[in-house]
């Protein structure tokens, strides 16, 4: 039996015009009886957890419930929490579908994940969610199209004492068998080396390209569950703090 919500905030990166965001409020209208969806006029990828400050941040409702932000992810979180759901929070937020995974040292720059964290950390039941080698086209979001209502609704079902936040990683598959793909709980692959740097021929602008990365990395990393063509399900915390280093040094200075 499924869980019903009152009311969904849905967000993204990607802008109020992504495949991903169409494919998510699908999904979102069978998991709430109320859909609110708040999204960059623009894309935003890689933009984190910045915030637009000291600046005008135009905004306006495109249709019923179905706000625009000429601004970040994190923005629009801001506007969302702070006006419309001012009273009451909503339910549960979710954030995508990235065009794109968003896995091991990428959730630090994602803007996807950002959005999700925001609401996290108002105490709000938040997911980010991402396509694997999605794009701008339909097929390119099979498997989270097939999977994803049945990975939400399993993750609301799991009790926990603490604010639920999730990253999830969707493989690329246009199969016939999208309904088969197996999924499992993940940690961050911790797999960045350096980024690629592209100069101008002037010498006086640089572009940033790839990141380049190990491929190797630990069995269980969503990294390594993507290579397997498995749905990564990756349970995030909002406490940066390092606990190892305070479990070594138990005693005062």
């Amino acid at each position: 039996m499924s869980i019903k919500l009152n009311n969904i905030l849905i967000s993204n990166d990607d802008g109020y015009e992504s495949i991903g965001l169409r494919v998510l409020l699908n999904i979102a209208e069978q998991l709430a009886d109320n859909v609110f969806i708040v999204s960059p006029k623009k894309n935003q990828s890689a933009k984190s957890k910045s915030i637009t400050i000291k600046k005008n941040i135009n905004f306006r409702e495109i249709s019923k419930n179905f706000w625009i932000v000429d601004g970040t992810p994190t923005d629009c979180m801001i506007f969302a929490l702070n006006h419309l759901f001012k009273e009451n929070k909503p339910d549960l937020i979710l954030s995508g579908i990235n065009a794109g995974s968003n896995i091991g040292d990428e959730v630090s720059y994602s803007g996807t994940v950002a959005a999700a964290w925001e609401g996290a950390v108002r105490r709000i039941d938040s997911i980010a969610l991402s396509q694997y080698g999605g794009d701008d086209k339909i097929n390119s979001y099979e498997c989270s199209k097939a999977k994803g209502f049945e990975i939400i609704s399993y993750l609301l079902k799991i009790k926990s004492q603490t604010t639920m936040f999730y990253n999830v990683n969707f493989p690329y598959t246009i199969s016939p068998n999208s309904k088969n793909v197996k999924s499992s709980f993940t940690t961050l692959a911790s797999q960045k080396i350096a980024d690629e740097i592209l100069f101008d021929d002037n010498f006086s602008s640089f572009t940033i390209g790839r990141m380049i990365n190990n491929q190797r990395s630990s069995t269980n990393s969503d990294l390594e569950c993507l290579k397997k063509n498995k749905i990564s399900i990756t349970p995030l915390t909002l406490n940066l703090s390092n606990n190892e280093f305070f479990d070594k040094m138990n005693h005062d200075i």
